[in-house]
């Protein structure tokens, strides 16, 4: 039987034993280090707390906060574009037009009696006594390759509905207006079969409380500026009560703005709500895009052209797709020689019940 090795005996190849004794004589550089570290940061939070800040003058610890300039400034300062902007001669911001509030700019009506409605409107002959046609193509800032397209390609008649999610709105918006296009905020609305199909964030609801609707609808009116009304986005269910729908006509009309209804659900009770709120309101009358395709689009248009002989105005309406800003951009080469104004919906907005020698309006269904 081999004997066991006494205790004090190390193997070969080992590490040697630690000596406690050793190791508090001789502590580590990284221990040294750490501990002088500690002890000057101890030192100079004593020594703030006994002798006070240098820039304050008084004992204590304290955290330094500069808050935004804009915080200070928005209570001596109730609107927060200070000058007014312009794009090649076409107004963006007129800070006379606009109220700051906590979530962003909104339009109101100004001193002088000037509304969102017309300052920002594409100017038209109202003495051109040629049936007129407008076009609402909604849809842009949610796909930015389509979005361009359709800038570089509509006339600046054609009018362009902007979502109020996008990031960079006003950079679209600050684009449609440098071209001329009137802009519509698209309002998200509750459709028929919520929430299956949710318009997203901040959508107006036929359970929601009239205070609660204006909250929201404010949300999508704070996104940017520039616009001369807004315009439903879904709502085929919220549009189809007038108790829901009326308030909102009241308050778009207060801002001095035109509400346009797509046309897509024939029970809307806009124009009806207009009438009693005395709101200035466009509604679509034909969808252009139903099918996407180059013949059927081409129908549609002759269809718009047909309308608008027969009634002196016609309204289609249309979604950002490719071969719907291709076809309305080649169709409105030609409308002039066949007998047709093309004209923005500002154009044709009325106020239900008062007549006008010289702008025919959708005041029916």
């Amino acid at each position: 039987m081999t004997p066991e090795p006494p205790s004090d005996v190390v193997a070969a190849g080992a590490p040697p034993p630690l000596d406690k004794r050793n190791w508090l004589r001789r502590p580590p550089p990284l221990a040294i280090g750490f501990v002088a570290l500690f002890a000057s940061v101890a030192a100079t939070i004593l020594s703030v707390n006994f002798f006070g800040s240098a820039s304050r003058g008084d004992p204590g610890s304290w955290l330094e906060i500069t808050l935004p300039s804009r915080a200070a400034s928005a209570r001596s300062n109730p609107v927060s574009f200070v000058n007014a902007r312009s794009l090649a001669g076409h107004l963006v911001a007129d800070p006379a037009l606009i109220e700051d509030s906590p979530l962003g700019p909104l339009p109101v009506q100004g001193a002088d009696r000037r509304t969102p409605m017309t300052a920002y409107a594409l100017a038209f002959d109202r003495n051109d006594k040629r049936p007129r046609i407008a076009i609402v193509i909604s849809g842009l800032n949610v796909g930015a390759g389509n979005t361009k397209l359709a800038l570089l390609n509509l006339p600046p008649e054609v009018t362009l509905g902007l979502s109020p999610f996008a990031s960079g709105a006003q950079t679209y918006v600050d684009r449609a207006r440098e071209a001329g296009h009137e802009v519509l905020v698209e309002v998200p609305m509750e459709p028929f079969d919520f929430p299956e199909s949710d318009p997203g964030p901040h959508a107006l609801l036929v359970a929601a409380s009239a205070v609660e609707n204006i909250k929201r609808l404010t949300w999508s009116m704070s996104r940017f500026t520039g616009y001369v009304g807004i315009t439903n986005l879904l709502g085929g269910r919220f549009m189809g009560e007038q108790g829901a729908i009326e308030p909102v006509l009241s308050e778009t009309a207060r801002r001095g703005l035109l509400f346009f209804d797509d046309g897509a659900n024939a029970s809307s009770l806009a124009l009806t709500g207009a009438r009693h709120v005395k709101a200035p309101i466009a509604t679509g009358r034909l969808m252009l895009d139903g099918i996407q395709t180059r013949e059927a689009i081409d129908g549609k248009l002759a269809d718009l052209e047909a309308e608008a002989r027969r009634n002196g105005f016609a309204v289609g309406v249309g979604s950002v797709y490719p071969i719907t800003i291709t076809r309305v951009a080649e169709w409105a080469q030609s409308v002039a020689t066949r007998g047709f104004v093309l004209v923005p919906i500002s154009a044709l907005a009325a106020n239900p019940g008062q007549r006008e020698a010289t702008t025919a309006g959708p005041t029916s269904r």
